[in-house]
């Protein structure tokens, strides 16, 4: 494609992706089903794009939007909401993610005849929901503070969890050192979220504070998505998460005069307006061409895999609906917005990046991964699309009484 090719098909698919968020917000119909839906056409039905062409970018692409929708995310979110519903969230990441893990592997260790670190492998893929399609969903539904802010809470969580578990069973089949297996993951995840949230707190509230001195700059937004680019690098570079830094770091900033009163720290300044409007429409930006790909690379040859996505998919449905209720327990709220928490539980980045992470490993049988990954990301999504409309108007109806 020639560069005014690309100059224009990028202004066709932002102009879609303005109109399928116009529609959400009119009609309630998702628009990520919308974008989804074109990302799939493009190929075989528009001969727009081969999704060759853009397999040495994925990467990046599935990178660029994690940390920047997580950011943005993180400035929505209001820390005296997050802290009081913290507790619940954390019970929803842990128990969502062993319980769907088991499941999964349960299902194709004795029903497929998979081996043991397959099954974990493929479940631990598909264990946990995705911040880049929740938190996007959430933000156009009419839903209570609690209510998103466990949400958001739990898919950033689960988000980074899962690439830390898959990584350390994929490191252990390719390596062939088992040794504790949880104790290798556990370590792990203890190292790689501490230091993530540490130096997203740190940098957070020094950033606040030269913001001060930057005060009036015309491009001190951009400067600060600079900002979040480079720190990314780094705490990734020293083995932390990088996901849970953009989350922290977007939720600092956005609660810009509470969290350093709580270090005694008098000169600071909350995100504006003006900043949050500018990586809002950065996040739209990233968020249409992101689920465009997504859509772009889903393939369905094998109608066998497809049945089993479906079947998997069932049972991490019934799975979440177990666990929403038992990390419900004695909240009213949560437990009248059930049948929403419930179907919120859709797979997306971080399942595909782990898809085509296992597919380059070199392990056996490493391509029937993505057959499997994707219609299952698929069909929880759409899942999920429908649950938004159905759930929170149901929810609504509840409020009042």
């Amino acid at each position: 494609m020639t560069a005014a090719q690309i100059l224009g098909l990028a202004g066709i698919l932002l102009i879609i992706g303005f109109l399928a968020d116009y529609l959400f917000r009119k009609t309630s119909i998702p628009d990520v089903l919308i974008l989804i839906t074109l990302g799939y056409l493009i190929e075989p039905v528009l001969y727009i794009v081969d999704p060759s062409d853009l397999a040495p970018a994925s990467q990046i692409i599935a990178t660029l939007s994690l940390v920047v929708i997580l950011f943005h995310g993180g400035l929505d979110l209001d820390i005296t909401t997050i802290l009081s519903s913290a507790h619940r969230a954390t019970i929803l990441v842990f128990l969502g993610i062993a319980i769907s893990m088991a499941a999964t592997a349960a299902f194709v260790y004795y029903l497929l005849d998979w081996g043991l670190l397959h099954s974990l492998l493929l479940g631990a893929i598909v264990g946990g929901t995705s911040p880049s399609i929740v938190m996007p969903l959430i933000s156009r539904a009419r839903v209570t503070d609690e209510v998103s802010s466990v949400l958001s809470l739990e898919s950033a969580l689960n988000g980074a969890l899962v690439i830390i578990i898959a990584l350390v069973i994929l490191q252990i089949m390719t390596t062939g050192t088992e040794g504790n297996l949880l104790s290798m993951a556990g370590k792990a995840i203890g190292i790689q979220f501490c230091l993530g949230a540490a130096v997203g707190t740190a940098t957070g509230i020094i950033w606040l504070w030269l913001l001060t001195r930057l005060k009036g700059q015309d491009y001190d937004d951009i400067l600060t998505l600079a900002v979040v680019f480079v720190l990314y690098f780094i705490v990734e570079s020293m083995n932390g998460s990088g996901v849970i830094f953009a989350l922290v770091f977007g939720l600092v900033l956005g609660n810009g005069i509470r969290i350093p009163k709580l270090f005694t720290i008098r000169r600071t300044v909350a995100a504006t307006e003006i900043m949050k409007k500018f990586h809002s429409q950065i996040s739209f930006f990233i968020k249409t061409f992101f689920f465009i790909y997504l859509g772009l690379i889903m393939t369905f040859n094998e109608p066998r895999l497809i049945i089993l996505s479906l079947i998997l998919s069932l049972l991490l449905l019934f799975v979440r609906y177990l666990v929403v209720l038992i990390s419900s327990l004695g909240n009213r709220t949560l437990l009248a917005n059930k049948g929403l928490l419930t179907t919120m539980f859709p797979r997306g980045l971080s399942a595909a990046v782990l898809a085509q992470i296992v597919v380059t490993s070199g392990i056996p049988d490493a391509s029937i991964y993505p057959d499997i990954i994707i219609p299952i990301i698929l069909i929880t999504v759409m899942i999920s699309a429908i649950g938004i409309p159905v759930f929170a108007r149901r929810a609504q109806r509840k409020e009042p009484q």
